[in-house]
């Protein structure tokens, strides 16, 4: 794992070609200079430059790296300007070690994992270091800037506005680094590393696990994780930079702006109920039968719900007779096998049940429920060689 503190140099001496050019840039020794670039080197296992008598040139990691690091400090420079403009009375903000990067890697992850968790003991406890070192930790970021970034409460630590900024800014320069280290690992030939997957229910049942297998066929030293959550909180994470990109159903552009979206395929709802309900041995459904039964169906406002109810509408139905709101699966599948409540959902989310005649779709098109499934990224952001080959999975299992 890389040291944050050697990229600085690193990207001086990458832009400048040059040790000498890059010691007066950051005001470093040519020696420091010299050892902070072998340093790095060992860190990631690999060359990153060539040693000429015309200057140091990029290696095909070097490039690779560059590009990341570059990156990485545009979040730094973005958060400086913020800073700079809420604190201009705040003298040492501007040349605060935290926007080079000059604090070691374990010190910028308490920060980050802080304004998530609230808790110093927590936190401590997550990165496996005593709380005192996570203490120190976020005295030497405030210390550098001359601004509290937390304030104590009830709940324990949160974080001002200004914290909470440059948490983001950190979380998505570390995620940029991860990124560059995958690309190395990948141009030596082992793709290796993770992929985070922010997933939907849409995106959980067929379209993930299929794209998974093909992947790790390909590609078996690689890792896929995913988190599973709400779509706020996922959007949240996808902006801070903690996932790679998400995938389910697509709201409304309204609820996505600031983020891209690419469709994967498109869904409808079914109605689904045991294999021995009376409606099942129906050949046709009609408004009446919708109109008598009663539903297990997910919480009012959400997607599903607004889906269903627009399609009863469209028939003349009033709202549907819901007997028990969950949005959980297994409670949702449970209820179906041992009762005559009736489910609209995606067929796909109870492909294996279906496929063992313990559940049963029935014969009612709901043509009002198409839906797009797809994938929201960061418009900002560059995937890594990996997260872009299960990108390109998923694309072609949704054509399938």
């Amino acid at each position: 794992m890389l040291n944050t503190r050697h990229l600085r140099a690193f990207l001086t001496v990458a832009q400048s070609g040059s040790v000498i050019r890059s010691s007066e840039l950051i005001r470093r020794a040519q020696s420091a200079v010299t050892r902070t670039i072998k340093e790095l080197e060992k860190d990631v296992g690999v060359p990153l430059f060539e040693r000429r008598a015309q200057g140091m040139l990029l290696t095909e990691f070097g490039r690779a790296l560059q590009v990341r690091v570059e990156r990485a400090f545009a979040e730094m420079d973005a958060a400086r300007a913020a800073f700079t403009a809420a604190c201009p009375a705040v003298k040492s903000v501007a040349q605060a070690p935290i926007f080079a990067l000059a604090i070691g890697r374990q010190r910028l992850l308490v920060f980050v994992e802080l304004v998530e968790q609230h808790h110093m003991g927590a936190v401590a406890d997550s990165l496996g270091i005593s709380q005192p070192a996570a203490s120190q930790a976020l005295r030497e970021i405030e210390s550098g800037l001359g601004v509290r970034l937390f304030s104590r409460s009830a709940g324990g630590l949160q974080p001002t506005p200004l914290g909470a900024l440059l948490g983001m800014h950190i979380r998505r320069a570390l995620a940029e680094i991860r990124a560059g280290e995958l690309e190395i690992a990948s141009l030596q030939g082992a793709m290796a590393g993770s992929v985070i997957v922010g997933t939907l229910s849409l995106g959980r049942a067929r379209l993930l696990p299929t794209a998974i297998i093909r992947l790790m066929k390909q590609y078996p030293k690689l890792t896929v994780s995913t988190v599973e959550a709400s779509f706020e909180h996922l959007a949240m994470r996808l902006r801070a930079g903690d996932i790679d990109f998400m995938l389910g159903a697509l709201r409304e552009p309204e609820h996505t702006i600031g983020l891209s979206r690419e469709v994967v395929t498109h869904d409808l709802l079914s109605l689904v109920v045991r294999k021995d309900h009376p409606l099942a041995r129906k050949r046709q459904i009609t408004p009446a039968d919708l109109s008598a039964v009663s539903w297990v169906l997910p919480q009012r406002g959400t997607p599903t719900r607004e889906l269903l109810e627009r399609a009863l509408a469209a028939r003349g139905l009033g709202k549907a007779r819901v007997a028990v709101e969950t949005a959980d699966l297994a409670i949702t599948r449970g209820l179906l096998l041992g009762s005559d409540l009736m489910t609209a959902v995606s067929a796909h989310l109870y492909h294996h049940e279906i496929a063992a005649k313990l559940l049963a779709v029935l014969p009612a098109a709901l043509p009002e429920t198409r839906r797009p499934i797809g994938i929201l990224q960061r418009p900002s952001s560059s995937p890594s060689l990996a997260a872009r080959l299960l990108m390109d999975e998923l694309h072609a299992i949704g054509k399938l």
